[in-house]
C-alpha cells in the first residue's frame, strides 16, 4: 500500500489517504462511520486561519523592482477565468481576492509587478505551446512561469522546454510538501525523480473543473423521490441506484413523441466529457507507480473497468430516463434544462453554480458526489476535468529561483485567503444554500482522484479516455478489443515518453 495525500482544492487542501495500485483504494473522507456526511479526516468548514507559515527565506527576499511575467490562458476562458491576475479591485470577492494576492507577492518579494501575458491552449496559432517553442528555441527570456492546461501544454515538458522543479535552483524556494501544493496529484505527475509541472491552491480551475452531481430537491420530492442525502450518507449512491431511480422519470412536457429539451428527465448527461468522470468516481486505473517512481500499464483491473463500462453504457445511451445532451457543448443545454426544473440530475462542472441560470433557478437544488462504483466501495471520488491549470517554469527563464519564490508565496496566499473565498463566500454562503449539501460539498472537494494517465494522456495515448469515452461517443459496445488495442499499446507508449523525459538535461 502506497501512502498519498488526496486533493483537498479549498480550504485544507490535501488530506491523507492511503491507495493501494491495484486498484483497492480505501481513505477515511467519504462518509464517516457516524454517517455525517463530511469527512473524518478534514474538517474543511473552517478558514484557514491558523496556516503554517512560509519559509522565512521567502520573507528575507528582495528583487528590488523587477517585473514577473505569467503566460497564461486568457480570462475569458470560463474554466481558468482570472486565477492568475485581474486588473482592479471590483467588490467582487474572488477577483479582489486574487487582486490582493497578487499584491502580496509583489510587496514579500519587492516586485513592481506581476504582468499576464494571455495565450489559448491547444494546436492553435498564437497558443501557449507555439510562444513557448519560439522563447525557448530563440533563447528568449520572457515569461517566468507558464501557466498552462494540463491537457494541453504538459507536452511542453518531452519537448525539453521546462525545468525540473526539483532542480535548477528553483527547489531552494518552492516546496511541494506544502499544504498548499496538491500532494497527492504530485505524486502522479512525478516522472522517476523529477517533477516538471505543479499545481495547486493557485488553480481555481482545479476546483472549477470538479465534476458533481446537482439535484432538484423539489422534483424529487414531487416525485416521491427518497432524501438524496440520505442515500449519500448511507453509502448506497451508486450507479446501479443512479440507473434504477432515473429510468422510469421520463415525461413528454410537450406532448409531441420526440425526446427532446422541453421534456422531463430523471439524468441529463452528455456521452463525451461526463464519461471521464466514472474513472475516478469508481476507483479505477489502467496505471499504476512501480517502485522507481514511474507508472506503468496495469491489467489487474480488467474485470472491474468491463463491468463499470457496461453500468456506463446503459446509463449515458440506453436508460430511458437519462437525456444525452450530446458533446462538450451540450454542459450548457443540461444547465438550461435543469435550471428549468426539467431533470432531477444533471453531472456537471462546479462551476456552473456560479452561473446566472444557477443562481436564478425557481427550485431549491442540492449538490451531490458522482455515484459510487458499488456500495463496498468506501469512499466517494471526484474527477476534475483535463482542462485545469499546471504551473511550470520555461528552461531559458532569467532566474529560476525567483520564478520558484513567486510560485510558491502566490500558493501561500491562494491558500490562506484566495481558496476559502471561493469555497465558503461563492460556494458554500451564495449558492450551496442548505447545511446538508454544503457538508457533502466538503466531501467532494476533499477527494479529488487522479492518476498518470491523464496528467500525460496527451503524450501516452489517452488510454482511459479511449476505452470509455471513444466508445460511448461512437456508440459501440465492443469493450474486449478496445481494451486489447490498449494493452498492446499504452505500454509501448509509456516507455516512449519515459525515454524521452529520461534523455533530458533539465
Amino acid at each position: 500500500m502506497k501512502r498519498f495525500f488526496v486533493l483537498l482544492l479549498i480550504l485544507m487542501f490535501l488530506a491523507p489517504a492511503v491507495v493501494s495500485c491495484s486498484g483497492d483504494r480505501t481513505g477515511p473522507s467519504q462518509i464517516p462511520e457516524e454517517q455525517t456526511g463530511t469527512s473524518d479526516s478534514v474538517n474543511a468548514g473552517i478558514l484557514t486561519k491558523d496556516v503554517e507559515p512560509m519559509s522565512s527565506d521567502l520573507a528575507d527576499l528582495d528583487y528590488s523592482g523587477r517585473t514577473v511575467t505569467i503566460l497564461s490562458r486568457p480570462s475569458t476562458d470560463e474554466c481558468a477565468q482570472n486565477e492568475i491576475s485581474v486588473e482592479e479591485l471590483t467588490n467582487e470577492p474572488v477577483n479582489d481576492a486574487v487582486f490582493n494576492r497578487n499584491a502580496f507577492v509583489c510587496e514579500t518579494l519587492g516586485l513592481k509587478e506581476i504582468k499576464n501575458v494571455s495565450a489559448p491552449s491547444g494546436p492553435y496559432s498564437g497558443s501557449i505551446g507555439e510562444k513557448v517553442n519560439i522563447m525557448v528555441s530563440s533563447g528568449d527570456q520572457t515569461y517566468d512561469i507558464v501557466a498552462g492546461s494540463v491537457y494541453y501544454d504538459t507536452p511542453l515538458i518531452n519537448q525539453g522546454m521546462m525545468y525540473d522543479l526539483y532542480d535548477n535552483g528553483i527547489e531552494t524556494y518552492l516546496d511541494p510538501s506544502k499544504p498548499w501544493w496538491a500532494h497527492y496529484w504530485i505524486e502522479q505527475a512525478e516522472t522517476g525523480d523529477r517533477l516538471y509541472c505543479i499545481t495547486g491552491a493557485p488553480a481555481l480551475s482545479l476546483t472549477r473543473l470538479m465534476f458533481v452531481m446537482y439535484y432538484n430537491k423539489d422534483l424529487g420530492e414531487s416525485l416521491g423521490v427518497e432524501d438524496m442525502y440520505n442515500v449519500v450518507n448511507e453509502g448506497r449512491w451508486t450507479v446501479d441506484y443512479l440507473n434504477e431511480t432515473v429510468s422510469p422519470l421520463y415525461r413528454s412536457l410537450n406532448g409531441d413523441d420526440e425526446k427532446d429539451a422541453e421534456d422531463q428527465y430523471g439524468l441529463l448527461i452528455n456521452h463525451y466529457e461526463n464519461c471521464d468522470m466514472f474513472w475516478s468516481s469508481f476507483d479505477m486505473s489502467m496505471v499504476r507507480r512501480n517502485d522507481e517512481g514511474w507508472f506503468e500499464f496495469d491489467s489487474s483491473g480488467q474485470e472491474k473497468i468491463s463491468s463499470a463500462f457496461e453500468k456506463v453504457f446503459y446509463l449515458i445511451r440506453e436508460n430511458p430516463g437519462t437525456f444525452d445532451t450530446g458533446t462538450s457543448e451540450g454542459f450548457d443545454k443540461a444547465r438550461d434544462m435543469f435550471s428549468d426544473g426539467n431533470a432531477l440530475f444533471a453531472a456537471l462542472h462546479l462551476y456552473f453554480a456560479e452561473s446566472k441560470e444557477m443562481r436564478n433557478m425557481q427550485d431549491e437544488y442540492g449538490i451531490l458526489p458522482i455515484p459510487k462504483y458499488d456500495e463496498t466501495q468506501k469512499n466517494y471520488y471526484t474527477y476534475s476535468h483535463d482542462q485545469y491549470s499546471v504551473f511550470m517554469i520555461p528552461k531559458t527563464v532569467a532566474d529560476s529561483g525567483m520564478s520558484g519564490a513567486v510560485l510558491e508565496i502566490m500558493a501561500y496566499e491562494s491558500y490562506r485567503s484566495l481558496q476559502p473565498t471561493y469555497y465558503d463566500l461563492v460556494l458554500k454562503g451564495r449558492y450551496a444554500n442548505d447545511p446538508q449539501s454544503r457538508s457533502i460539498l466538503d466531501t467532494v472537494t476533499a477527494n479529488i482522484m487522479v492518476d498518470s494517465s491523464w496528467i500525460y494522456g496527451m503524450q501516452i495515448g489517452q488510454p482511459e479516455a479511449a476505452v470509455f469515452r471513444d466508445l460511448i461517443y461512437d456508440n459501440i459496445k465492443s469493450f474486449a478489443s478496445s481494451w486489447a488495442k490498449q494493452a498492446r499499446m499504452l505500454p509501448v507508449f509509456i516507455k516512449s515518453f519515459r525515454e524521452i523525459i529520461e534523455k533530458l538535461e533539465y
